[in-house]
């Protein structure tokens, strides 16, 4: 695996649960934190899954977030991936390809604590 550009540490600071047109189950988990070469940052997990699904232990997310730049510019990121339980604790890994507004591509490796409310990992260069 490569090294990584560096890394990501975030607290949640907002919880929602809402059902969709389609009668899904969506969860929203909001974050703000810092990463390496982006500042401060505030994002949005989410994570939308059928009502029979609501215990599953897998499954695919979306990742929304704007970073202010030292420079005091903003930068959006808009991410597709994948999330897995870690065992029986309420902890998530999660797996996030990212396209950045400034044409750049990432991909996030981190892990989702629920119970410590904290979002955290690497970020590496996508191919």
């Amino acid at each position: 695996m490569a090294e990584p550009l560096g890394e990501f540490k975030s607290k949640r600071t907002g919880f929602a649960l809402t059902k969709t047109a389609d009668g899904q189950i969506q969860q929203t988990v909001s974050y703000e934190g810092t990463a390496t070469g982006f500042g401060a940052f505030f994002g949005t997990l989410t994570l939308t899954q059928p009502l029979e699904e609501a215990g599953a232990n897998s499954g695919t997310c979306t990742w929304i977030a704007k970073a202010i730049l030292d420079d005091k510019s903003i930068l959006a990121d808009l991410a597709e991936g994948t999330w897995e339980r870690m065992g029986s604790d309420l902890r998530f890994r999660v797996l996030l390809k990212n396209n950045l507004s400034d044409g750049r591509k990432l991909r996030c490796v981190g892990v989702a604590d629920s119970e410590a409310g904290t979002f955290e990992g690497q970020m590496y260069e996508a191919q």
